[in-house]
């Protein structure tokens, strides 16, 4: 006989109590399924920026220059209308890559959140983007990181792309 108990988010030691009710029944073995390690770490963040587009990148250090906030209008203004078409969907992509990879679990969390449309500045446009405060300081640590790094002479920075919208490539 098999028998799964499934029981969401209980307490750890509500988990214990269910696991020592069966605890010594002849032919029941007990387990207990440690919960998937979602936290975004500085080490995290920094592969996923290290393993990311140009578009991401830009997109995630916006949002870490912005203390965990993205204006969409301002974004677009300065890096063209459809600038922010792209940099949400690969960064999804990164993470579920990621946990493909395992080096995070798949359970982990998108650290950024849209906003609901501005229906005074177009209907479908999001007015910006949240990096959950939670995850900002290792997102920040990653950013440092991947400044530092660069300024060794590896890839070019993000403040050392112009204007110009093009400088990002056509990866989205």
């Amino acid at each position: 006989m098999d028998l799964t108990i499934h029981v969401q988010d209980a307490t750890e030691d509500f988990a214990r109590e269910v696991l020592a009710m069966f605890a010594g029944v002849e032919g029941v073995t007990a387990a207990m399924q440690e919960a998937p390690d979602t936290v975004w770490t500085a080490d995290r963040a920094y592969r996923l920026l290290r393993h990311s587009n140009t578009r991401v990148q830009l997109f995630m250090s916006q949002l870490v220059q912005g203390d965990g906030w993205l204006d969409a209008y301002a974004y677009r203004e300065k890096w063209g209308q459809n600038s922010l078409r792209g940099p949400s969907a690969a960064l999804t992509k990164a993470i579920k890559r990621g946990a493909k990879e395992g080096w995070w679990s798949p359970d982990i969390p998108n650290p950024v959140r849209p906003t609901t449309p501005d229906p005074q500045k177009g209907w479908s446009k999001t007015a910006g983007y949240y990096l959950d405060e939670e995850h900002l300081p290792a997102f920040r640590a990653a950013w440092e990181r991947r400044v530092q790094e660069n300024n060794g002479g590896g890839p070019r920075l993000i403040e050392d792309i112009d204007d110009d919208p093009d400088d990002l490539g056509d990866k989205a």
